[in-house]
């Protein structure tokens, strides 16, 4: 599915969105890319975590569920809900979700082994690293629910669109829509940047085109 989307930044998807009244769409700016060419999209897998301070009996029971439902392509969302001191998924993890054809995690909490992910091309966006594992400090309650992640409500099947810029979370209900007004915008906004670099005066340009 991604395959479709890599002309759409995610810029333009948030201007399509903004058009249409979806203006909330973006997670917050302090989530980033481990790595600055990271890039991609899916359907989300979601993950609701909480802090925990005290032991579980089964603290990965619900990422164990989460990792029966993966498809290939799909991203995995988890929502920690304030909780920022631990890694909640890392190497193994992301190890595990690769051979279910699944290489991208978005966290608005931290992540662990960001360097070994990075080594083996699993892409992440979170809001830092931690070493501490996340036993005894946060656990996933529930998988496959609607969470909200760095202030944006996520249904699962909701389309992640990630790159340098950030994060997009385009409704299932809306995605061929999105689509659509994406890519014919992007041939206008190819058009308007070869007038642009005649030097035209961007008013000028703007006026006719109204694309800036």
């Amino acid at each position: 599915m991604y395959n479709e989307w890599r002309p759409i930044y995610t810029a333009l998807a948030a201007d399509i969105m903004d058009v249409m009244g979806y203006r909330e769409q973006s997670l917050d700016h302090t989530v980033r890319p481990s790595k600055a060419t990271t890039s991609f999209g899916g359907p989300a897998v979601t993950l609701d975590a909480y802090q925990l301070d005290e032991p579980h009996p089964d603290p990965y029971g619900k990422i164990f569920a989460a990792y029966d439902l993966m498809q290939r392509g799909d991203v995995v969302v988890c929502a920690t809900n304030g909780e920022v001191r631990s890694g909640l998924w890392g190497e193994l993890l992301a190890t595990a979700a690769v051979a279910r054809g699944v290489n991208a995690v978005v966290t608005d909490g931290l992540v662990r082994d960001v360097r070994l992910m990075d080594d083996m091309g699993f892409q992440c966006f979170s809001r830092g690293y931690s070493p501490l594992d996340s036993a005894g400090r946060i656990v996933p309650r529930d998988v496959q629910v609607p969470v909200t992640c760095a202030g944006v409500r996520i249904e699962p099947g909701d389309f992640i669109l990630a790159d340098y810029e950030g994060v997009v979370v385009i409704p299932a209900a809306i995605l061929h829509e999105v689509r659509t007004k994406c890519m014919e915008k992007l041939a206008g906004e190819n058009t308007v940047r070869d007038v642009l670099a005649t030097g035209r005066s961007p008013r000028e340009v703007f006026d006719e085109y109204g694309i800036l």
